[in-house]
């Protein structure tokens, strides 16, 4: 064996010790029996994971090469993009000498425009990114480097990150129910035991001030028992610096002032303010609500002289209601006289319910409230039933032939009170339902009524309508039990608390006439009831001297125009 042969042997029996002695090692590394699985393993683990370079398929402008590992085009190649003014084409070209390298292809002016504009505003954001992002030695940014983003966001938005908030106020919340025990031998026990009324009350007395960094402030006060709403104020602001676009922002309570004398600007409103400045011009815009009224006040002689102005539409809604329709209907003959009423109608005497949603135990008890309760006309009643229709001709005629409202004037009232069991809630509503055919909160209500003091109404006893001195929620149910004369007669509508018991408090259900219902229809006769020729104008102590009225009607094709003529008034409707 010559020498060359021995070499040769030498270097193959030293690669098969590294490699046996390689494979030994890892097989004691892995504590794996099996040499394939631990081969397969070591390929899998050693994968190269950068993307496989791949040819791209268009040209250098709409395609290009985004693998950082891939090396770029050599030299050699020319790459060129030329505009045909011809063609009105950008004509992209890749050649070697004379040779295309690839073909040809074009871009449209419209193109080729929004291709540039989204590079160079990509090469923008990432000079931006790095300008404001931790730097390396090398000025470019540190992908380890540590950057606290929030902290960061928020000292550019609040000026800092220091949060302080500080509430202030209390919160009472009050539970219970309202239970009464009437220890009455003549009553059933179900009959003694009654209310079970859930109650609930709610006090809140709240102020928060709250400031973030040195721009965001926060402001809020809010009381349950303010007297006006301008003393719940609710606001938050943001200040920017002097060198920033936008200067203020505020949300909530703001407030608009002007400087010109000739538009005045409004301190009470309720939305959005932005305050922007770009160079010289200063920019405020605001979308809020107006929650003020501005009013002039001239004074003349030590008397305070002002201007109303009330739309037709805002009468004064559930306050003010005729006693029956014969009230109404007589309402406008009696007044033709004035200052004289022409009217042999009088009031002598009158109880006033309504639904008890203030929880109050005395002078309460349960009540029927009917709406054709002694009513004369059969034009003015609601139920179908023609059993209960009044009659053709009047059972109780005033001196011009029309019916006077009476419980006899039709045979509702006698109906009911003929049999004891229609005293009883139950009984009294399936008898109204069921043998009667009426329709509750149209023909009839059934609530637990409250008796309204004298204090808290007033009534015009000639002309026979009352006005509360609050008004009532839209579910409320009004009802009224009136006693009174015409022409010396005694006639009556609806029962009294003393007509049942000794005191308001006794048991047994109340019938009386209904003026309101829980739901306001305006397609039943009970909707004339309410009276819609009363409006407020929020003042007191109005004087007759100095006083004038004008109904002005607005003309669809611009301007207003008064609709009281200047000659004499009488017998002309002013509206």
């Amino acid at each position: 064996m010559n020498n060359k042969s021995l070499n040769l042997f030498g270097v193959f029996v030293l690669v098969f010790g590294l490699l046996s002695t390689a494979f030994a090692s890892y097989d004691k590394s892995t504590n794996l029996e099996d040499p394939y699985q631990a081969i397969y393993i070591q390929s899998v683990a050693q994968q190269d994971t950068i993307p496989p370079i791949q040819d791209r398929e268009g040209d250098f402008v709409t395609d290009p090469n985004t693998n950082p590992f891939d090396l770029k085009d050599p030299s050699i190649i020319q790459k060129d993009v030329e505009y045909d003014p011809v063609l009105g084409l950008y004509m992209i070209t890749e050649k070697i000498g004379d040779d295309y390298f690839r073909q040809p292809t074009y871009l449209s002016f419209e193109e080729y425009l929004k291709l540039s504009q989204q590079r160079q505003q990509e090469e923008y954001f990432k000079k931006l990114a790095q300008s404001s992002s931790p730097r390396g030695k090398s000025g470019l940014k540190d992908p380890i480097e540590k950057f606290n983003i929030d902290d960061n966001l928020l000292d550019r938005l609040f000026g800092g990150n220091a949060i302080d908030i500080r509430p202030q106020g209390n919160i009472d919340l009050t539970f219970g129910v309202d239970n009464q025990f009437i220890e009455n031998p003549v009553l059933t026990e179900r009959q003694q035991r009654g209310g079970g009324g859930f109650d609930f009350d709610m006090d809140i007395q709240m102020n928060v001030t709250g400031k973030i960094g040195d721009k965001l402030n926060l402001g809020f006060n809010y009381n349950t028992q303010a007297t006006f709403d301008f003393d719940n104020q609710m606001k938050l602001e943001y200040a920017g610096k002097d060198d920033e676009i936008v200067k203020k922002i505020e949300a909530g309570n703001v407030s608009l002032p002007l400087r010109s004398s000739l538009i005045q600007g409004s301190q009470s409103l309720f939305g959005i303010k932005t305050e922007l400045q770009f160079g010289r011009l200063t920019l405020t815009s605001i979308l809020s609500q107006q929650k003020s009224k501005r009013n002039d006040i001239s004074i003349q002689g030590g008397s305070t002289l002002q201007t109303y102005e009330v739309p037709i539409n805002n009468y004064d809604e559930n306050r003010h209601f005729f006693l029956t329709h014969y009230n109404r209907d007589n309402f406008e003959a009696s007044l033709q006289d004035l200052p004289q009423i022409r009217s042999l109608f009088k009031v002598t005497r009158m109880e006033v319910w309504v639904t008890n949603t203030r929880n109050q135990t005395e002078n309460v008890r349960d009540i029927v409230a009917i709406a054709d309760l002694g009513e004369a006309d059969p034009a003015r009643v609601a139920n179908t039933n023609t059993s209960l229709q009044p009659p053709a001709v009047p059972v109780n005629p005033d001196i011009n032939g029309n019916g006077l409202p009476d419980n006899s004037s039709n045979p509702i009232f006698d109906v009911l009170t003929s049999n004891p069991s229609n005293r009883t809630i139950d009984n009294v509503v399936n008898t109204m339902q069921n043998v009667l055919n009426l329709e509750q909160t149209k023909d009839f209500e059934k609530v637990r009524g409250r008796l309204l003091s004298p204090r808290e109404y007033t009534f015009h006893p000639e002309l026979g309508f009352i006005s509360l001195n609050t008004s009532l929620n839209p579910a409320d149910v009004v009802g009224v039990a009136v006693e009174y004369t015409y022409n010396g007669r005694p006639f009556k509508v609806g029962e009294f608390a003393t007509d049942l018991g000794a005191t308001p408090d006794s048991t047994g259900v109340l019938f009386v006439k209904m003026m309101k219902s829980t739901t306001q229809r305006v397609d039943i006769p009970m909707w004339d009831l309410m009276m819609k020729n009363v409006y407020s104008l929020g003042a007191f102590q109005v004087e007759q001297k100095d006083f004038k009225l004008d109904v002005v009607y607005e003309d669809p094709g611009g301007g207003q125009k008064r609709f009281l003529p200047d000659t004499n008034l009488e017998g002309i409707p002013l509206i």
